[in-house]
């Protein structure tokens, strides 16, 4: 299993070079913490210098192991599941922009908050069918391009939608697409799912899961709160996981001191 960490790079906003600067300065700290990768929080990966930032992972031995796309909802509004064709079409949109990056750089693209939020005005059953069809464009879309969607449950508080594991699951099911897996978050799993079944249920879903992400019951690092990760991080090790787990939490007291403390802790208890 490999360790990386999630973070933005305000791509959208900051020239380039400095961009460049920011995700090289970035490998630069986390190599010698034994992170294999960065997962990249993009709002618009076409601004990116792909060719600069392969340069860079090759030159750390660093991967771009996944792409979060949430910023897309709570930036531009777009998403899956809206009523409107134009907004969902601009969604589907902008994950083709993912899509084409992860392609070029080998990474995931989850697909989480991007699905959207019920409106309290309209009909949630056409509202689940939007997202289902728009998915489903996706994988065709992700197909073309052999690159994997993670799907992440996310719990009530956040969204409307696929709150557990096994919701999630039965979608991948109705969609039927070999490229799309779950994403498990260890904090949305301590918040949706049964903690007297959790276990036994994660052993039964490991085979269908290509990403994780890691924070604590109070959605800091690894060891600041009571999630059992050994027992968690175990499961998955024992399904021949043999992908990432992105520390993904609230970047307190700061991105460097969560980084340092989260690699200590998870290298303790594995």
């Amino acid at each position: 299993m490999l360790l990386s960490i999630v973070t933005g790079l305000n791509e959208s906003k900051s020239p380039t070079e400095i961009v460049v600067k920011k995700f090289n300065d970035l490998c630069r700290f986390l190599k010698p913490l034994h992170y294999k990768g960065i997962e990249l929080s993009l709002l618009e990966p076409e601004k990116i210098d792909i060719q600069k930032f392969l340069e860079i992972i090759e030159s750390y031995q660093m991967r771009i192991p996944a792409l979060g796309t949430g910023t897309t909802f709570l930036r531009f509004g777009y998403s899956l599941g809206d009523n409107n064709e134009s907004i969902r079409k601009k969604a589907i949109d902008r994950l083709k922009a993912y899509i084409e990056f992860a392609h070029k750089v080998e990474s995931k693209v989850i697909i989480g908050l991007i699905r959207g939020r019920y409106r309290f005005d309209n009909n949630p059953k056409k509202e689940r069918l939007n997202i289902v069809h728009s998915l489903k464009e996706c994988c065709w879309n992700a197909h073309n391009y052999n690159v994997e969607l993670v799907f992440e449950p996310i719990n009530q508080f956040e969204i409307d939608s696929f709150n557990t594991i096994s919701q999630s699951l039965e979608l991948l099911r109705e969609i039927g697409s070999e490229n799309l897996k779950l994403l498990i978050d260890s904090f949305h799993t301590h918040l949706e799912e049964e903690p007297g079944f959790i276990w036994e249920d994660l052993k039964e879903v490991a085979p269908f899961v290509g990403h994780l992400h890691l924070a604590d019951t109070n959605r800091r690092a690894p060891g600041t709160g009571h999630f059992d990760f050994k027992t968690f991080l175990e499961i998955f090790k024992r399904s021949n996981y043999n992908g990432f787990a992105s520390i993904e939490t609230i970047m307190k007291p700061s991105f460097e001191e969560v980084a340092k403390k989260s690699s200590e802790y998870l290298k303790f208890i594995l």
